[in-house]
Protein backbone atom coordinates (compact mmCIF):
# COMPACT_ATOMS: atom_id res chain seq x y z
CA UNK A 1 0.00 0.00 0.00
CA UNK A 2 1.86 3.26 -1.32
CA UNK A 3 2.57 6.11 1.98
CA UNK A 4 0.08 8.53 0.51
CA UNK A 5 0.73 10.88 3.46
CA UNK A 6 2.77 11.25 6.78
CA UNK A 7 -0.60 9.84 8.44
CA UNK A 8 -0.68 6.59 6.53
CA UNK A 9 0.71 4.03 7.64
CA UNK A 10 2.25 1.41 5.37
CA UNK A 11 1.88 -2.33 5.56
CA UNK A 12 5.66 -2.01 4.94
CA UNK A 13 6.48 0.12 8.00
CA UNK A 14 4.62 -2.60 10.53
CA UNK A 15 6.28 -5.60 9.08
CA UNK A 16 9.58 -4.37 9.07
CA UNK A 17 9.27 -2.66 12.55
CA UNK A 18 8.57 -6.59 13.58
CA UNK A 19 12.10 -7.74 14.43
CA UNK A 20 12.29 -4.19 16.99
CA UNK A 21 9.12 -4.68 18.74
CA UNK A 22 8.99 -4.52 22.25
CA UNK A 23 9.95 -6.55 24.94
CA UNK A 24 6.79 -8.23 25.23
CA UNK A 25 6.58 -9.16 21.57
CA UNK A 26 10.27 -10.58 21.79
CA UNK A 27 8.95 -12.89 24.98
CA UNK A 28 6.52 -14.39 22.50
CA UNK A 29 8.33 -14.84 20.50
CA UNK A 30 10.84 -17.11 22.40
CA UNK A 31 7.83 -18.82 23.93
CA UNK A 32 6.87 -19.77 19.86
CA UNK A 33 10.32 -20.99 18.93
CA UNK A 34 9.82 -23.56 21.69
CA UNK A 35 6.86 -24.82 20.41
CA UNK A 36 6.65 -24.46 16.52
CA UNK A 37 7.83 -27.20 14.38
CA UNK A 38 11.86 -26.80 13.63
CA UNK A 39 12.17 -26.00 9.95
CA UNK A 40 13.39 -29.16 7.86
CA UNK A 41 16.92 -29.05 6.89
CA UNK A 42 18.12 -29.47 3.40
CA UNK A 43 19.37 -33.01 3.82
CA UNK A 44 15.84 -33.63 5.80
CA UNK A 45 14.31 -32.34 2.48
CA UNK A 46 16.47 -34.15 0.26
CA UNK A 47 16.24 -37.38 1.63
CA UNK A 48 12.50 -37.17 1.88
CA UNK A 49 12.12 -36.44 -1.72
CA UNK A 50 14.40 -39.07 -2.86
CA UNK A 51 12.46 -41.93 -2.50
CA UNK A 52 9.34 -40.48 -2.62
CA UNK A 53 6.20 -42.34 -3.87
CA UNK A 54 3.24 -39.96 -5.71
CA UNK A 55 2.65 -36.32 -5.84
CA UNK A 56 4.75 -33.77 -3.12
CA UNK A 57 4.31 -30.72 -2.08
CA UNK A 58 7.27 -28.40 -1.19
CA UNK A 59 6.68 -25.05 1.01
CA UNK A 60 9.92 -23.27 -0.56
CA UNK A 61 8.69 -20.05 1.09
CA UNK A 62 5.70 -19.39 3.87
CA UNK A 63 6.05 -15.25 4.75
CA UNK A 64 4.51 -12.29 4.02
CA UNK A 65 5.96 -9.37 2.56
CA UNK A 66 7.42 -7.23 2.10
CA UNK A 67 10.40 -7.15 4.23
CA UNK A 68 13.73 -7.13 4.59
CA UNK A 69 15.64 -10.61 4.74
CA UNK A 70 17.00 -9.45 8.17
CA UNK A 71 18.65 -12.44 10.43
CA UNK A 72 15.81 -12.94 12.87
CA UNK A 73 13.38 -13.36 9.78
CA UNK A 74 12.51 -17.25 10.15
CA UNK A 75 10.35 -17.25 6.75
CA UNK A 76 11.28 -16.58 2.99
CA UNK A 77 9.11 -15.01 1.02
CA UNK A 78 5.90 -17.14 -0.57
CA UNK A 79 6.61 -19.93 -2.91
CA UNK A 80 6.05 -23.39 -3.43
CA UNK A 81 6.71 -26.12 -5.79
CA UNK A 82 4.95 -29.58 -6.78
CA UNK A 83 7.18 -32.92 -7.75
CA UNK A 84 5.07 -35.49 -9.47
CA UNK A 85 6.88 -38.57 -11.87
CA UNK A 86 9.47 -36.59 -11.88
CA UNK A 87 7.98 -33.30 -13.30
CA UNK A 88 8.39 -30.16 -10.92
CA UNK A 89 5.56 -27.38 -11.39
CA UNK A 90 6.71 -24.00 -9.59
CA UNK A 91 4.43 -21.49 -7.91
CA UNK A 92 4.73 -17.96 -6.82
CA UNK A 93 8.73 -16.64 -6.70
CA UNK A 94 9.45 -14.19 -3.17
CA UNK A 95 12.79 -13.67 -2.25
CA UNK A 96 14.80 -16.71 -1.57
CA UNK A 97 12.94 -19.17 -3.93
CA UNK A 98 15.79 -19.92 -5.95
CA UNK A 99 18.04 -20.70 -3.12
CA UNK A 100 15.38 -22.62 -1.39
CA UNK A 101 14.80 -24.66 -4.81
CA UNK A 102 18.01 -25.80 -4.97
CA UNK A 103 17.94 -27.02 -1.25
CA UNK A 104 15.81 -29.05 -2.24
CA UNK A 105 17.98 -31.45 -4.38
CA UNK A 106 14.93 -31.02 -7.30
CA UNK A 107 17.04 -30.43 -10.49
CA UNK A 108 15.95 -27.03 -12.30
CA UNK A 109 15.71 -29.52 -15.45
CA UNK A 110 12.72 -31.27 -14.00
CA UNK A 111 10.54 -27.91 -13.86
CA UNK A 112 7.85 -28.68 -16.40
CA UNK A 113 5.84 -25.63 -15.66
CA UNK A 114 5.67 -22.18 -13.59
CA UNK A 115 2.63 -20.22 -12.43
CA UNK A 116 2.51 -16.55 -11.01
CA UNK A 117 -0.38 -15.55 -8.71
CA UNK A 118 -0.42 -12.08 -8.63
CA UNK A 119 2.42 -9.15 -9.34
CA UNK A 120 3.21 -8.34 -5.97
CA UNK A 121 7.32 -8.02 -4.99
CA UNK A 122 6.59 -11.24 -2.62
CA UNK A 123 5.46 -12.96 -5.18
CA UNK A 124 7.52 -12.13 -8.46
CA UNK A 125 10.21 -11.00 -7.38
CA UNK A 126 12.93 -13.93 -8.51
CA UNK A 127 10.73 -14.59 -11.36
CA UNK A 128 13.57 -13.30 -13.25
CA UNK A 129 16.38 -14.33 -11.43
CA UNK A 130 15.12 -18.32 -11.25
CA UNK A 131 14.78 -18.22 -15.16
CA UNK A 132 18.70 -17.09 -15.67
CA UNK A 133 20.03 -19.24 -12.98
CA UNK A 134 17.77 -22.14 -13.41
CA UNK A 135 18.80 -21.60 -17.58
CA UNK A 136 22.35 -22.14 -16.77
CA UNK A 137 21.80 -25.26 -14.07
CA UNK A 138 19.64 -27.18 -17.06
CA UNK A 139 16.25 -25.31 -16.90
CA UNK A 140 14.66 -26.76 -20.01
CA UNK A 141 13.65 -24.24 -22.98
CA UNK A 142 10.50 -26.01 -23.56
CA UNK A 143 9.45 -24.83 -19.75
CA UNK A 144 6.40 -22.93 -20.06
CA UNK A 145 4.96 -19.89 -17.52
CA UNK A 146 1.45 -18.87 -16.61
CA UNK A 147 0.24 -16.37 -14.39
CA UNK A 148 -1.81 -12.19 -14.95
CA UNK A 149 -0.82 -9.69 -17.76
CA UNK A 150 1.27 -8.14 -18.06
CA UNK A 151 3.41 -11.42 -17.45
CA UNK A 152 4.71 -11.70 -21.22
CA UNK A 153 5.85 -8.30 -21.50
CA UNK A 154 7.64 -9.03 -18.20
CA UNK A 155 9.61 -11.94 -19.17
CA UNK A 156 10.40 -9.65 -22.62
CA UNK A 157 11.80 -6.99 -20.26
CA UNK A 158 13.54 -9.13 -18.27
CA UNK A 159 15.34 -11.81 -20.78
CA UNK A 160 16.42 -8.01 -22.75
CA UNK A 161 18.02 -6.87 -19.12
CA UNK A 162 19.92 -9.76 -18.64
CA UNK A 163 20.49 -10.42 -22.78
CA UNK A 164 24.26 -9.65 -22.46
CA UNK A 165 25.09 -11.70 -19.43
CA UNK A 166 22.99 -14.74 -21.08
CA UNK A 167 24.80 -14.09 -23.95
CA UNK A 168 28.22 -14.39 -22.22
CA UNK A 169 27.68 -17.28 -20.18
CA UNK A 170 25.86 -19.05 -23.38
CA UNK A 171 29.68 -18.11 -24.53
CA UNK A 172 31.55 -19.57 -21.50
CA UNK A 173 29.25 -22.45 -21.12
CA UNK A 174 28.99 -23.67 -25.10
CA UNK A 175 25.27 -23.67 -24.21
CA UNK A 176 22.63 -22.58 -25.97
CA UNK A 177 21.56 -18.57 -25.08
CA UNK A 178 17.65 -18.61 -23.29
CA UNK A 179 16.25 -15.82 -25.09
CA UNK A 180 12.71 -16.58 -24.71
CA UNK A 181 9.75 -18.65 -22.56
CA UNK A 182 6.68 -19.72 -23.94
CA UNK A 183 4.01 -17.22 -21.38
CA UNK A 184 0.52 -17.59 -21.22
CA UNK A 185 -1.37 -15.01 -19.72
CA UNK A 186 -4.42 -15.49 -17.14
CA UNK A 187 -6.99 -12.86 -17.07
CA UNK A 188 -10.12 -15.04 -15.94
CA UNK A 189 -11.42 -17.71 -14.02
CA UNK A 190 -11.71 -21.38 -15.59
CA UNK A 191 -8.78 -23.78 -17.31
CA UNK A 192 -5.24 -23.10 -17.64
CA UNK A 193 -3.23 -25.90 -18.85
CA UNK A 194 -3.10 -29.43 -18.96
CA UNK A 195 -0.05 -32.10 -19.80
CA UNK A 196 0.01 -35.75 -18.74
CA UNK A 197 0.48 -35.12 -15.13
CA UNK A 198 -1.46 -32.18 -14.10
CA UNK A 199 -4.60 -30.57 -14.63
CA UNK A 200 -4.54 -26.92 -13.60
CA UNK A 201 -7.33 -24.25 -13.23
CA UNK A 202 -7.42 -20.83 -11.49
CA UNK A 203 -10.16 -18.04 -10.32
CA UNK A 204 -9.82 -14.67 -9.51
CA UNK A 205 -9.48 -13.20 -5.86
CA UNK A 206 -10.03 -9.99 -4.25
CA UNK A 207 -6.81 -8.69 -3.35
CA UNK A 208 -7.24 -4.48 -4.34
CA UNK A 209 -5.37 -3.00 -6.07
CA UNK A 210 -4.31 -5.74 -7.80
CA UNK A 211 -6.19 -6.85 -10.64
CA UNK A 212 -6.18 -9.89 -11.56
CA UNK A 213 -4.69 -11.65 -8.76
CA UNK A 214 -5.23 -15.30 -8.88
CA UNK A 215 -5.78 -18.59 -7.21
CA UNK A 216 -4.98 -21.87 -8.44
CA UNK A 217 -5.65 -25.70 -8.18
CA UNK A 218 -3.71 -28.44 -9.62
CA UNK A 219 -5.03 -31.92 -9.97
CA UNK A 220 -2.32 -34.68 -10.01
CA UNK A 221 -3.51 -38.10 -10.74
CA UNK A 222 -3.15 -39.00 -6.79
CA UNK A 223 -3.89 -35.77 -5.07
CA UNK A 224 -5.59 -32.38 -5.63
CA UNK A 225 -3.44 -29.32 -4.14
CA UNK A 226 -5.70 -26.00 -4.15
CA UNK A 227 -3.91 -22.55 -3.81
CA UNK A 228 -5.90 -19.41 -2.54
CA UNK A 229 -3.22 -16.41 -3.39
CA UNK A 230 -3.28 -13.40 -1.75
CA UNK A 231 -7.16 -12.56 -0.97
CA UNK A 232 -10.09 -11.90 1.55
CA UNK A 233 -12.03 -14.93 2.28
CA UNK A 234 -13.78 -16.09 -1.14
CA UNK A 235 -16.71 -18.05 -1.71
CA UNK A 236 -14.80 -18.73 -5.24
CA UNK A 237 -11.94 -20.07 -3.29
CA UNK A 238 -14.07 -22.35 -1.59
CA UNK A 239 -15.71 -23.93 -4.92
CA UNK A 240 -11.80 -23.85 -6.01
CA UNK A 241 -10.83 -26.59 -3.43
CA UNK A 242 -13.88 -28.35 -3.38
CA UNK A 243 -12.95 -31.62 -2.17
CA UNK A 244 -8.90 -31.38 -2.71
CA UNK A 245 -7.00 -33.24 -0.62
CA UNK A 246 -4.81 -29.98 0.01
CA UNK A 247 -5.57 -25.76 0.18
CA UNK A 248 -2.94 -23.36 1.12
CA UNK A 249 -4.33 -20.75 2.23
CA UNK A 250 -2.99 -17.60 3.34
CA UNK A 251 -3.20 -16.10 6.91
CA UNK A 252 -3.58 -13.30 9.32
CA UNK A 253 -3.78 -13.40 12.85
CA UNK A 254 -5.20 -10.10 14.01
CA UNK A 255 -4.64 -9.39 17.30
CA UNK A 256 -0.98 -10.27 16.68
CA UNK A 257 -0.91 -7.30 13.86
CA UNK A 258 -3.06 -5.01 16.29
CA UNK A 259 -0.84 -5.10 18.45
CA UNK A 260 1.94 -4.56 16.61
CA UNK A 261 0.02 -1.50 15.34
CA UNK A 262 -0.18 -0.20 18.86
CA UNK A 263 2.57 -0.42 20.44
CA UNK A 264 3.69 1.33 17.80
CA UNK A 265 1.54 4.19 18.37
CA UNK A 266 2.45 4.01 22.16
CA UNK A 267 6.19 4.89 20.66
CA UNK A 268 5.18 8.25 19.01
CA UNK A 269 4.70 6.84 15.31
CA UNK A 270 1.99 8.73 13.02
CA UNK A 271 -0.17 5.64 13.12
CA UNK A 272 -3.74 5.40 11.87
CA UNK A 273 -4.89 2.33 13.58
CA UNK A 274 -8.10 2.05 11.56
CA UNK A 275 -6.96 3.27 8.27
CA UNK A 276 -4.49 0.03 8.23
CA UNK A 277 -6.45 -2.40 9.76
CA UNK A 278 -8.75 -1.41 7.00
CA UNK A 279 -6.45 -2.41 4.34
CA UNK A 280 -5.49 -5.59 5.80
CA UNK A 281 -9.25 -6.60 6.28
CA UNK A 282 -9.87 -5.67 2.50
CA UNK A 283 -6.92 -7.58 1.48
CA UNK A 284 -5.87 -10.33 3.67
CA UNK A 285 -7.75 -13.44 5.61
CA UNK A 286 -8.03 -13.57 9.34
CA UNK A 287 -7.24 -17.03 9.85
CA UNK A 288 -10.68 -17.99 11.75
CA UNK A 289 -12.16 -17.10 8.58
CA UNK A 290 -9.35 -19.39 6.70
CA UNK A 291 -10.98 -22.40 8.89
CA UNK A 292 -14.77 -21.25 7.35
CA UNK A 293 -13.34 -21.59 3.94
CA UNK A 294 -11.18 -24.99 4.15
CA UNK A 295 -14.31 -26.44 6.13
CA UNK A 296 -16.92 -24.95 3.03
CA UNK A 297 -14.83 -26.71 0.64
CA UNK A 298 -14.41 -29.90 2.49
CA UNK A 299 -10.75 -30.13 2.26
CA UNK A 300 -8.50 -32.73 4.08
CA UNK A 301 -5.86 -31.03 5.16
CA UNK A 302 -5.73 -27.33 5.47
CA UNK A 303 -1.82 -25.41 5.14
CA UNK A 304 -1.40 -22.54 6.37
CA UNK A 305 0.83 -20.12 4.54
CA UNK A 306 1.77 -16.48 3.60
CA UNK A 307 2.10 -15.95 7.83
CA UNK A 308 1.10 -12.21 9.01
CA UNK A 309 2.76 -11.77 10.90
CA UNK A 310 5.64 -14.01 10.11
CA UNK A 311 6.88 -14.92 14.02
CA UNK A 312 5.74 -13.81 17.45
CA UNK A 313 2.57 -16.39 16.85
CA UNK A 314 2.46 -19.80 18.19
CA UNK A 315 1.72 -22.84 15.96
CA UNK A 316 -0.70 -23.69 19.09
CA UNK A 317 -2.24 -20.10 18.52
CA UNK A 318 -2.71 -20.34 14.71
CA UNK A 319 -3.81 -24.01 14.58
CA UNK A 320 -6.63 -22.74 17.57
CA UNK A 321 -7.79 -20.13 15.66
CA UNK A 322 -8.11 -22.32 12.34
CA UNK A 323 -9.89 -25.17 14.10
CA UNK A 324 -12.78 -22.32 15.01
CA UNK A 325 -14.33 -23.01 11.79
CA UNK A 326 -12.38 -26.40 10.65
CA UNK A 327 -12.66 -30.04 11.13
CA UNK A 328 -9.78 -31.68 9.43
CA UNK A 329 -5.90 -31.68 9.35
CA UNK A 330 -4.32 -28.47 10.10
CA UNK A 331 -0.97 -27.78 9.06
CA UNK A 332 1.03 -24.71 10.09
CA UNK A 333 3.22 -23.84 7.03
CA UNK A 334 7.20 -24.01 7.48
CA UNK A 335 9.78 -23.33 4.80
CA UNK A 336 11.17 -26.47 2.94
CA UNK A 337 8.09 -28.64 4.75
CA UNK A 338 7.32 -31.36 2.90
CA UNK A 339 3.58 -32.31 2.35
Amino acid sequence: MPETSPSVYSRRRILTSLPATPLCALAIGRAAAQTETPTPTASEIQAALKDARGTKLVLLGTGAGPVPMVPSRRRFMTSHVMLSNGAAYVLDFGLGVTNEFARTGIEFGAVRSIFVTHHHPDHNVEYGPFLVIGWVNGLKHAVKAYGPPPLKQMTADIFAAYRTTIDFWAEDFKIAPLHSLDVSEVSAAGAVMQDENVKVSAVIVNHPPVKPALGYRFDFHDRSIAFSGDTTPLEAVAHLAKGADVLVHEAMYAPAVQSFVRAEIAHGQPVRFDAFMAHMNADHSDVEAVGRIAQEAGVKTLVLSHLTPEHGVTDATWRREASKGFSGKIIVGRDLMVI
